[in-house]
C-alpha cells in the first residue's frame, strides 16, 4: 500500500481496511465515522456512529478524493481525482465526480457476470 503526502485517515470505531497493492494519492480524506443530526441536540452533543471503510486490492484513489463511512471499494477500482465517494464501488469500476458515479471500467477488466 502506498499513501502519498497529506492523506487523512480517521478509522472511527470500525476502522479502515486497505487491500494489498492499493495507492492513495495526495490530500485524500477517508473518514470512517459520522455525526448525528438530531434537531433536539447541539452539534457538539450529537452521537457518533461508525461502519468502517473497506478498500480492495489494487485500487487507485486519485488526489483530493474523499471517501465516507460505510463505503466499500471493490478490487481493481479507480477513484478519480476530487471524487467524493458516498456509495459502494464495484470491482474494476472507474468512478468520478461529486457524488462519485461510474464513468467506465478499467481496460482489460473481465466481463461482468450475467
Amino acid at each position: 500500500v502506498s499513501l502519498n503526502h497529506h492523506v487523512t485517515l480517521d478509522g472511527g470505531a470500525e476502522g479502515i481496511h486497505i487491500g494489498d497493492d492499493s495507492r492513495i494519492a495526495a490530500y485524500c480524506t477517508l473518514y470512517a465515522f459520522n455525526h448525528g443530526l438530531d434537531a433536539d441536540r447541539l452539534v457538539r452533543e450529537q452521537p457518533v456512529t461508525s461502519k468502517g471503510i473497506r478498500i480492495g486490492r489494487d485500487v487507485w484513489v486519485g488526489a483530493r478524493a474523499g471517501i465516507v463511512d460505510g463505503v466499500t471499494i471493490g478490487d481493481h477500482a479507480v477513484v478519480g481525482m476530487g471524487a467524493v465517494v458516498t456509495r459502494d464501488v464495484e470491482p474494476w469500476t472507474i468512478v468520478a465526480g461529486n457524488p462519485a458515479r461510474p464513468v467506465g471500467r478499467r481496460p482489460g477488466a473481465p466481463d461482468l457476470p450475467r
